[in-house]
C-alpha cells in the first residue's frame, strides 16, 4: 500500500529530491520507503476544518461588490495560507453548503461552473486593520461580480455588471447607485495602510507558508506586482 503525500505543485521538485514518487494513476506523489522526512513535510491532514470565531452572517447572504483597497492586493488569504491547508480550507467551505453558491444559489455539482473561495473583511479605520471575519463559497461568475473592479481590468466589466443585476434583481439606475457606493468606500479605504489581522486562520490550526506582511511589506508587494519594480 502506498502513502501518499500532500504536495503543492510548486514544492514538486524539492519532494522528487528528497525521494517522493509520482503516481500517474492517482495523481499524487507518494514516499515508496515511509521516508520520514516526506511525512514530516507533506502529510495529508485529515483533521477536519473548524473555524471558530467565523461570523456566518457578516455581510448577509446578497451578492454585492466588495473591491479589496489598493494597498491590500496580493495579500490574500490564499497568499499567506500553505497550499495544503488551503485546499482543506476552501473544500471546507464547499462541503458545507453542499455546494451551492452563496451569492446566486446555483448548485455547481450540476454544472461546469467552479466554486471558489471568497474573503470577508472587516475594516476598522480607526485601527486600521482589515481582519478577516468570514470565508464564502462563490460561483465564478459571482466571485468576479463582487470583485467588479479586477472584472473590469481583464475585460469582464460587463459581464460581472449584468450578472449582478440578474442576481440582485436590481435595474440600471439600482445597481449604478450600488456600483458608486461601492467604489466611493474603496476610494476612502485606499487611503489607509491596512494592517492584516488573520487570527480567524492561525487560530483555527491552519498553516501559514508565508509570515503575515505588515503594512509597509504589503505595500512593496503590491507595488511590485503591478509596475514590476
Amino acid at each position: 500500500m502506498k502513502s501518499y503525500l500532500e504536495v503543492p505543485f510548486e514544492e514538486k521538485d524539492e519532494a522528487k529530491e528528497l525521494g517522493a514518487k509520482w503516481d500517474p494513476e492517482i495523481r499524487k506523489w507518494y514516499a515508496p520507503d515511509m521516508e520520514s522526512l516526506l511525512f514530516e513535510k507533506w502529510k495529508i491532514n485529515t483533521d477536519p476544518v473548524i473555524l471558530l470565531g467565523e461570523d456566518r452572517n457578516y455581510g448577509g447572504n446578497k451578492l454585492f461588490i466588495d473591491l479589496i483597497p489598493k494597498t491590500c492586493w496580493f495579500t490574500n488569504v490564499r497568499y499567506c495560507v500553505h497550499p495544503t491547508d488551503w485546499d482543506r480550507l476552501r473544500k471546507h467551505v464547499y462541503e458545507r453548503v453542499n455546494y451551492i453558491c452563496e451569492g446566486c444559489n446555483i448548485d455547481t455539482q450540476n454544472s461546469n461552473i467552479i466554486l471558489e473561495a471568497h474573503e470577508r473583511w472587516d475594516y476598522n479605520e480607526e485601527t486600521q486593520t482589515q481582519k478577516l471575519v468570514r470565508i464564502v463559497a462563490l460561483c465564478r461568475n459571482c466571485h468576479e461580480s463582487t470583485h467588479i473592479g479586477l472584472a473590469g481590468l481583464n475585460g469582464k466589466g460587463y459581464e460581472a455588471k449584468e450578472h449582478i443585476k440578474k442576481v440582485r434583481k436590481f435595474t440600471e439606475q439600482e445597481y449604478q447607485k450600488h456600483e458608486n457606493d461601492a467604489f466611493e468606500i474603496w476610494r476612502r479605504r485606499n487611503t489607509i495602510h491596512w494592517e492584516l489581522d488573520l487570527s480567524l486562520i492561525t487560530s483555527n490550526n491552519i498553516k501559514l507558508s508565508k509570515p503575515t506582511p505588515n503594512k509597509d511589506e504589503r505595500t512593496r508587494i503590491s507595488l511590485t506586482r503591478i509596475i514590476g519594480i
